[in-house]
């Protein structure tokens, strides 16, 4: 599968694999989701404030080092995908860093870019859809954009499935949910984040 997205991220800039985390283990992470959130924010360091307008998730931020026991799999596979896009397109991804995120129904978040206009590390982009049901009727589509404002791809998140993309060449958005829409979400930097 890395060797795949591999592939499709020097194709197309983006790769949308299904399957990777399986139902049990979806079962398994719902307690994840049952802890204590923070409401996401946007702007940078002193300018930071919740926007709902904006965006409307809710986030854990995790330790790469040092993950809940049940997402060890998944962080090996980022280090292992860090590695893979590293020995191929000389990337010089350094570290990586992740949050869990809730969109609780209604929410949504923008379109916008991951890379920030001071900072340029972010480099690949990732979410893992950690739902176990996802039905088209409940929305939370993820909008992937060229550089021109055209649609690239729509994508449904599905359980279990993850979406790999260049950061800095797709701006994005997610619509609005009827449901709790789960995810782990990050991004592979070019620096060292520790």
């Amino acid at each position: 599968m890395i060797d795949q997205i591999a592939r499709d991220v020097q194709q197309q800039g983006w790769s949308f694999q299904q399957n990777v985390v399986d139902q049990l283990r979806l079962k398994d992470m719902a307690p994840l989701f049952d802890a204590e959130f923070n409401p996401a924010k946007v702007g940078k360091d002193t300018q930071r404030q919740r926007n709902e307008e904006i965006r409307g998730d809710w986030i854990k931020w995790l330790d790469p080092i040092h993950p809940p026991g049940i997402l060890g799999p998944e962080m090996e596979f980022l280090r292992s995908l860090q590695n893979e896009l590293n020995q191929r397109f000389y990337l010089g991804l350094q570290d990586f860093e992740c949050h869990l995120a809730k969109y609780l129904s209604g929410s949504f978040y923008v379109k916008h870019s991951d890379r920030f206009e001071k900072d340029s590390s972010r480099s690949i982009s990732f979410v893992f859809y950690l739902h176990q049901e996802w039905k088209e009727s409940y929305g939370g589509e993820l909008v992937i954009y060229n550089k021109n404002n055209e649609i690239v791809k729509t994508i449904l998140p599905l359980p279990g499935s993850l979406i790999v993309f260049l950061s800095e060449d797709f701006p994005h958005e997610v619509k609005v949910c009827s449901e709790e829409r789960r995810s782990l979400t990050g991004w592979m930097h070019t620096k060292i984040l520790t």
